[in-house]
């Protein structure tokens, strides 16, 4: 059976074959050709196995690398220009934050901006990621969430000098909120 090689998921066969793991793909995506089929909740179980099988094949750090390219490219034109129109729109940081916050509020989302440490702090009540939202959290790990790292980069680095993302908590492992704080270049 062929992988799967298109939408949301297909981004990870891509980003393994773009990263130089054609020859592990087999083991990790063997049964994948029938993933639209699964039904919503059966698809957030099977990306779970597949991510455990990427951390046993490839590792847990080139696994990261893999969906960090998957958010980022998940976050793609239209998230980068909505957070372009938006920072065109404000004339200050504080500014930016808050009409962010007020477009985001659908989204159960917060957004703080720390000028202490310069970095801003996101806060989400509800999975919104598409591949997960509809299952019930990982048992494993929340390996998976390093797509939304790439994610959170690419939409603040379209209008930001991000340096670095960092996930502190993920509703897909059973915490009440996923959180990120977003380090700004100074």
């Amino acid at each position: 059976m062929p992988y799967q090689e298109t939408g949301r998921f297909g981004r990870i066969t891509k980003h393994l074959r773009k990263l130089g793991f054609e020859t592990e793909m087999e083991p990790i995506l063997h049964d994948s050709g029938g993933f639209n089929k699964l039904k919503k909740a059966d698809q957030t179980k099977y990306v779970e196995v597949v991510v455990d099988r990427m951390v046993k094949h490839v590792g847990l750090e080139n696994t990261e690398r893999v969906l960090y390219e998957c958010g980022a490219q998940c976050c793609g034109k239209s998230w980068s220009q909505f957070a372009k129109r938006i920072w065109e729109d404000s004339v200050s940081m504080e500014e930016f934050v808050e009409k962010l916050n007020k477009e985001e509020e659908k989204y159960n989302t917060h957004i703080e901006h720390c000028v202490s440490d310069n970095t801003l702090v996101v806060e989400r009540s509800k999975c919104i990621c598409g591949m997960i939202n509809k299952g019930l959290p990982f048992e494993s790990s929340g390996d998976f969430c390093s797509c939304s790292i790439g994610h959170m980069a690419a939409f603040f680095g379209a209008v930001l000098p991000v340096s670095r993302v960092e996930l502190e908590e993920t509703i897909s492992v059973g915490d009440d909120r996923c959180r990120w704080k977003v380090f700004l270049q100074v």
